[in-house]
């Protein structure tokens, strides 16, 4: 195969990349509007990249393969007894051959060089997916990717009849904060408290930053009582750290209004939603730092249970 050919093989599925990228660049203005189709692009862009990065690594191994003939060629010629003429057109085809080794190699470091490139560009297309789902103040998900997480965790419980736990938190007098130790030390408290509820999950379960001092819990596979002890571990936890704000250390003590839900068959992201928010809202209507179950009767009756 020709250098020329061995260029065009990688010039085109370079263009490609280089198209999907910019698709994907220019999607990402829409993102809010377009989530499912923005992931979906993603998706595309990053099979791509691996999609090229691994076409260069094969090309890499067959220029190389393509420079090993051509210089046991070179040798074979060289080795022949030619007088007047002859050696003549022996020297043109050395020439030739060695031309063609230099240009393979230089093919060969181009193809090394925009490899690397492309793996750079494939982690960095990952870290803008991840930085996109975080919340960089609190380090957990933030509200898209809880988002996410609960119509996942829907499908997922639907199709294996499981259950699982959908707990709103809610920081108390966390206004009195801002107010009395200023904004910096909300921030601090909100921060300090993404790692302790991090710390006090399971691998499987999914926490993210809802809103302001609000975060949303995904317990999986749990019901109520299980749901519950869960919630008042993390209740205990928070009430036991030390919450070090402001410029003098200031130390607050931070108790947590809670709300939780139990997934059920036909439910939709927004109706356990709103059974999680109400039964938040009934524990800061009770005095907060307590944690109220939201619960169904078999005969539709609902009530809330308040630990």
């Amino acid at each position: 195969m020709s250098t020329s050919i061995y260029i065009l093989i990688w010039l085109v599925p370079s263009m490609l990349v280089s198209i999907l990228i910019g698709a994907y660049v220019g999607y990402g203005f829409a993102l809010r509007r377009h989530g499912d189709q923005i992931r979906d692009e993603r998706r595309k862009t990053l099979e791509a990249l691996q999609s090229v990065v691994q076409s260069a690594e094969e090309l890499t191994s067959e220029v190389d393969t393509h420079n090993s003939e051509l210089e046991s060629v070179g040798r074979t010629v060289g080795d022949l007894s030619a007088t007047g003429e002859y050696e003549q057109i022996k020297q043109t085809l050395l020439h030739q051959i060695s031309t063609a080794i230099e240009s393979n190699r230089r093919l060969e470091n181009d193809l090394v060089c925009t490899r690397y490139r492309l793996e750079e560009q494939a982690q960095e297309l990952d870290r803008t997916r991840m930085e996109a789902r975080m919340d960089i103040l609190s380090g957990v998900g933030n509200r898209k990717a809880f988002d996410e997480s609960l119509k996942f965790m829907l499908s997922k419980s639907q199709r294996r009849r499981e259950t699982f736990a959908l707990l709103l938190i809610d920081v108390d007098h966390f206004k009195w904060i801002n107010d009395t130790h200023g904004h910096q030390s909300g921030d601090q408290v909100v921060q300090r408290l993404g790692n302790t509820l991090k710390s006090a999950i399971r691998p499987g379960d999914h926490i993210a930053r809802y809103g302001g001092d609000e975060f949303g819990i995904l317990l999986e596979g749990v019901d109520n009582q299980v749901g519950a002890m869960v919630a008042q571990r993390i209740r205990d936890k928070v009430e036991h750290c030390n919450f070090d704000v402001g410029l003098n250390d200031a130390r607050v003590a931070v108790t947590l209004s809670m709300g939780m839900a139990i997934s059920a068959p036909s439910d939709t992201p927004e109706n356990l939603l709103r059974r999680a928010d109400e039964a938040l809202y009934r524990s800061k209507e009770a005095g907060r730092n307590r944690l109220t179950v939201y619960e169904e009767r078999p005969a539709e009756v609902e009530h809330l249970q308040v630990h």
